[in-house]
């Protein structure tokens, strides 16, 4: 069963989601083993990011009643003579568009959920279709955001990015405030609470209604209607616990990336949905022809030769970086060449991943722009998930399982849900 499941999403398309999604299991699975599960079934996203033949891909798991893991596709000798990304697979979405499974419903949501969930990885990272509806919502942590991906030349994107927080929060407080949830049973007079929040709720969630623009909002009005209430505790705690990570695509220089992406970004989500949440850029990725060249000949950039790129010898200033990093961090290891990873271990090594880390970092400081590499993004991105997935709660980055509403009330009311079947 995998240890984390990782949802990478857009609110649009465009924004090289796919792009990410592939090349971050791929380099994921260099420290342990990775799968990449294509949920774009309309437009087999990953198949076409990824040209190597494909056996057996959802069609075979809905249609053939294949198991999820008959449906793995791995890659071929010829792609990775050095068995660097031996722990990488991938399954892929039919290769046409066939309605019952583009559109699959609730069923079949339930029958995939579960296989996605003892899939036999360390990591699965989920390529979500672009936009919000409920195949990309379900899909998604119930307390954390997975990995959104914009980009500073689609501003549209990156507000709707910022609308998929709005939509996972409010799924999440639409259970626990459900007129069946067992919250109620802490309150006074269930009835009449359950009926305010969720009209106000409503009125928080409904664009056209100014009176209550967000959360926050929300709390202020429900403190004057109920005074100290339990309510009001438990929306501050989902709003203030929830984590909002995301990867910003083919980035273009520091201050038009934060001008035109990062800054819209906040101030939409502060507008319409809190101030209260956490906010992680996991890293970036340059824009790059490169990646274009790769997307065009189907095959990833860390896939392809390095064509002419090599990591220069640390000079005497990068060796004092080094030294200043460690420092600042409390880091105690040396920073090192990374090692290979083969074979691939069953467990990730986050001291390991932190080295990785730092030492990425320290190559993408000194490129100079010009010599910038997409691969050193996508070494940095891996290395910090697994850094922040040993230092961080499950419920904070992805989710170690893909829950329904009812294992979402249990994981808040465990003393007075319903038990969990056998």
């Amino acid at each position: 069963m995998p240890k984390r499941i990782i949802p990478v999403s857009s609110g649009k398309g465009g924004v090289g989601k796919t792009t990410v999604a592939t090349n971050l299991a791929l380099s994921l699975s260099r420290y342990a083993p990775t799968l990449l599960v294509d949920l774009d079934t309309g437009t087999s996203s990953v198949r076409n990011t990824i040209g190597v033949p494909v056996e057996r891909d959802l069609y075979h798991f809905f249609r053939k009643k294949r198991r999820l893991d008959d449906c793995v596709t791995s890659l071929p000798a010829s792609w990775d003579p050095d068995g660097l990304y031996s722990g990488f697979g991938f399954v892929a979405a039919p290769l046409h568009l066939i309605e019952e499974i583009t559109n699959f419903g609730a069923d079949k949501k339930l029958e995939l959920s579960a296989a996605i969930n003892e899939l036999p990885a360390e990591f699965v990272i989920l390529d979500m279709k672009a936009g919000l509806d409920s195949n990309v919502v379900d899909f998604l942590p119930w307390s954390n955001s997975g990995i959104l991906v914009f980009t500073p030349h689609l501003p549209s994107a990156t507000l709707a990015a910022s609308d998929i927080v709005k939509a996972i929060l409010f799924r999440k407080l639409r259970i626990v405030f459900s007129p069946s949830s067992p919250f109620y049973a802490q309150v006074k007079d269930p009835r009449t609470t359950m009926l305010l929040v969720n009209d106000l709720l409503d009125e928080v969630e409904d664009v056209y209604e100014p009176a209550l623009p967000n959360l926050d909002a929300f709390l202020v009005d429900l403190a004057g209607s109920l005074g100290p209430h339990p309510v009001l505790e438990q929306v501050a705690r989902t709003v203030e616990h929830f984590r909002v990570h995301y990867v910003l695509n083919a980035f273009n220089g520091i201050d038009e990336a934060f001008d035109t992406a990062v800054k819209p970004f906040v101030e939409n989500l502060v507008s319409t949905v809190s101030e209260r949440m956490t906010l992680t850029n996991l890293g970036w990725v340059v824009k790059s022809d490169e990646i274009h060249q790769g997307n065009c000949r189907r095959r990833p950039v860390l896939l392809a030769p390095r064509d002419g790129h090599s990591a220069p010898h640390p000079t005497r200033g990068e060796k004092a970086l080094d030294a200043l990093i460690r420092e600042t961090t409390g880091l105690t290891v040396e920073l090192r060449k990374p090692k290979p990873v083969l074979p691939v271990p069953h467990r990730p090594d986050p001291e390991s991943a932190l080295a990785r880390e730092l030492d990425a970092l320290n190559r993408m400081y000194h490129r100079k722009g010009d010599r910038d590499d997409p691969r050193d993004n996508f070494e940095y991105l891996s290395a910090r998930t697994v850094h922040l997935l040993d230092r961080c709660r499950p419920s904070e980055f992805g989710t170690p399982r893909l829950c329904g509403p009812a294992e979402i009330l249990r994981s808040f009311f465990p003393a007075v849900a319903t038990p969990r079947p056998s």
